[in-house]
């Protein structure tokens, strides 16, 4: 293997320019929220002093996520995607302006920041569900890991450098300035997704039907012994499909479980003083140490998208995370924990990449919002339950024990699902010499609109 082949692979953005119009945006649009969430924090302890509206406040985010989540992929599958993610990003200006407003008064109010936190969590639901929808129909099949690769850096790039970069504007200028900076990195955000080209609805065909195809490759595209279940809009004929698809429904269980029982992050700042004893550097390098890894894994992830195997190299990214938490729970020296919250990073961002890819090639177009909001919700609701579950362990134990059993049970699962889901593990991805997708000249097959209801003549 050459050395260039190890280097991300970039040919999503040179190919596609509806993509690199989304790939842009959504850096933009990350390094504003990055900011806006550091400034966000400190306002609310200033104003109150009071770490529970804090963690209120971040609950209100968590769950108008979740709703706008659910709404969106609904919505994704109904209307014109582009349109939906617009007026999306539009409402979420709206709210960090209305942040920056509140934050120029002479006395902020508490509710005013609630109010616009709810507002953009549920904007935020819907745009990043309808994105999701999205990337897959602006490259070609064999390009998805590497859309996956290049989506995943923009996030942990984001997570390393944009609240540093928050909390200098923060301490140079007050929280006033950095929403207000948040609200145009949004507008112009908006701004470039109004760039791409119209993306409808699709027609559902005779064979596009809720199942499971049955040959056992588990690409679920509705070209095996379809039950003939017609597509009448619900969220539950998406996640019947998925249930029975037999590589998304290994997915969405293995996912549940390691949304549940992932990275015990909210065990950090008590690991730290009470194993570590170190001080405010050293539980910022806790919280370092996975997106270093994360990003070393994204900047050479042209292999993962070459693998011939990628249902396989999931699940033992899943498992290998899993014993990495476990070794962080056990570790009594910070370089290596260190180094095991790198692997955990390092596992996690290989498991997210195949992850997106696998769900997207497995995954009819008309019901892509739907699926894609079942497991971003599925990522949320298993943040808030995970972070219960975790601080009742450390109180029950102590915060290692708890971040050993909850990566116990993380590589537990992937083994599970690797012997009793074998769809998963023999899970495939189109190549780039496959015959159907070697012939394709552009991102996308053109797809039939539909507008009012009906399908338009060809």
């Amino acid at each position: 293997m050459r050395a260039r082949d190890l280097l991300i692979d970039i040919d999503p953005l040179r190919t596609s320019p509806d993509f690199r119009a989304i790939f842009i945006a959504r850096v933009v649009s990350l390094f504003g929220l990055g900011m806006a969430t550091v400034a966000l924090a400190f306002q609310v302890y200033d104003l109150t002093g009071s770490t529970l509206d804090v963690a209120v406040t971040s609950m209100i985010m968590s769950v108008t996520v979740l709703l706008g989540s659910l709404w969106g992929g609904w919505m994704a599958d109904r209307s014109d995607r582009r349109r939906l993610i617009m007026c999306a990003r539009g409402a979420a200006a709206l709210a960090f302006a209305g942040l920056a407003v509140n934050a120029f008064l002479p006395e902020p109010q508490l509710w005013a920041i609630q109010l616009c936190v709810a507002w953009d969590g549920l904007a935020t639901g819907v745009s990043v569900t309808a994105l999701m929808a999205v990337a897959p129909g602006l490259v070609r099949p064999d390009q998805l890991p590497a859309a996956g690769a290049l989506i995943s850096l923009t996030g942990e790039i984001g997570s390393i450098t944009a609240p540093l970069l928050g909390g200098v504007l923060l301490a140079a200028a007050g929280p006033g300035p950095v929403f207000a900076f948040a609200a145009f990195t949004t507008a112009v955000t908006t701004a470039l997704i109004a760039r791409i080209r119209p993306l409808p609805p699709v027609e559902e065909t005779d064979t596009d039907t809720d199942t499971d195809d049955g040959d056992g490759d588990g690409d679920g595209n509705g070209n095996g012994n379809g039950n003939g279940v017609r597509d009448n809009g619900s969220p539950l004929v998406a996640l019947r499909y998925a249930v029975r698809n037999r590589v998304l429904g290994g997915l969405l269980a293995l996912g549940g479980v390691t949304a549940v029982f992932n990275l015990p992050v909210v065990l950090f700042p008590e690991m730290v003083a009470e194993r570590f004893g170190g001080d405010e550097v050293t539980l910022g390098l806790l919280y370092t140490a996975p997106a270093i890894g994360s990003v070393l894994v994204s900047a050479t992830s042209g292999w993962i998208g070459r693998t011939a195997r990628p249902g396989q190299l999931l699940l033992a990214a899943a498992f290998t995370g899993g014993l990495a938490t476990v070794g962080f729970g056990l570790s009594g020296r910070l370089p290596v924990a260190v180094l095991a919250l790198a692997v955990v990073g390092a596992a996690g961002t290989v498991y997210e990449i195949l992850e997106y890819a696998l769900v997207q090639h497995n995954t009819p177009d008309r019901l892509r919002g739907r699926i894609v909001s079942v497991v971003t919700a599925q990522g949320t609701t298993g943040g808030v339950v995970g972070d219960a579950e975790v601080a009742l362990l450390a109180r029950w134990f102590s915060p290692g024990a708890a971040a050993v059993v909850n990566g116990a049970v993380c590589a537990g699962a992937a083994v599970l699902v690797a012997l009793l889901i074998p769809g998963v593990r023999r899970a495939t991805l189109p190549r780039e010499d496959d015959d159907h997708t070697a012939d394709s000249a552009g991102p996308a097959a053109p797809i039939t609109p539909v507008r009012d209801g009906e399908p338009a003549k060809g």
